[in-house]
């Protein structure tokens, strides 16, 4: 055990030095504290057992120990994406250099080894390593979790559609396939009647929001039920967040605006500030109602 200390704290020490001359570049460099932090919790909370483990299993081989315990460090490197998703990239360099500074001090005192065998051993770590950090980006996009909503719009609608989610008492929404389909209902806004903004568009549900890679379809709806696909371009994606209920439990939203007169690249990057202005509204009537407040 005691003999784990030193490559947990000296792999720690080499990971964080380099973030720090990484971080000289642009001026982040106070990043390499806190990958130190987190390196050292990390190597002696799970480096230290994870290379116990590798040592009980690879003890007995004879050929193959040393590629046999690199592939068990990279890999349980490897795993920890399930936890810290992003971050995983940094535990598998991590679990590198703890794997080689072990190594080199278990090798002290043996005597030069030759020149291809070390090269040999350092292609194999270093290819072992590149596949599994490769190897993450292409994981989370097989599990990255998506939107899949499903907007119907009444015919001809413009102006700013607010959509609450996890609200109690609203029905749930109905699935089509993969995707939930959410129909959206013009509603006059008290604050903003008479003008130009009072119209918005609105749906309450009692349905959780999903986070992830936006998947989401907009069609207008006409009185006969039937569907015309909208131009991304005359969508704007707004904000998204929650708020508390008066006792209750948290309500999420999210907001976009839509346009039929105004599409094209400034709207889908920018939007209106005149919807923006009507969201706005929108959302401080919507928080009193539901926070037990008189409505504006």
């Amino acid at each position: 055990m005691t003999s784990k200390l030193k490559p947990a704290l000296y792999s720690s020490l080499i990971l964080s030095a380099g973030v720090f001359v990484l971080g000289l570049i642009d001026g982040a460099f106070l990043l390499s504290f806190i990958v130190l932090f987190y390196a050292l919790a990390g190597n002696f909370l799970y480096g230290i057992p994870v290379s116990l483990l590798s040592e009980f299993f690879t003890k007995k081989l004879d050929k193959g120990r040393f590629f046999a315990a690199a592939a068990i460090h990279i890999l349980f490197g490897f795993v920890t994406v399930f936890v810290i998703e992003g971050l995983a990239a940094f535990a598998v360099v991590s679990a590198v250099l703890f794997f080689v500074v072990d190594e080199w001090r278990k090798s002290r005192g043996q005597g030069i080894q030759s020149k291809r065998a070390v090269f040999v051993k350092a292609v194999s770590v270093l290819v072992l390593a590149s596949m599994a950090v490769g190897g993450l980006p292409i994981y989370e996009e097989m599990t990255k979790e998506e939107t899949n909503f499903t907007y119907l719009i009444p015919d001809g609608f413009e102006g700013s559609v607010v959509v609450f989610h996890n609200v109690s008492g609203q029905p749930q929404l109905d699935d089509e396939g993969d995707y939930s389909v959410v129909p959206v209902e013009v509603e006059t806004l008290p604050s903003l009647e008479g003008t130009d903004l009072e119209k918005y568009g609105l749906a309450q549900t009692s349905t959780e929001n999903r986070g992830g890679l936006v998947t989401d379809r907009y069609y207008y709806v006409d009185d006969d039920g039937n569907r015309t696909k909208i131009n991304s371009y005359c969508i704007h994606h707004g904000s998204g967040g929650a708020f508390s209920e008066d006792g209750g439990e948290e309500i999420q939203f999210n907001a976009f605006q839509i346009t039929t007169s105004q599409c094209g690249e400034d709207f889908l990057l920018h939007g209106s500030d005149l919807y923006g202005t009507q969201s706005r509204e929108v959302m401080n009537y919507w928080r009193g109602f539901n926070e037990g407040r008189e409505t504006p």
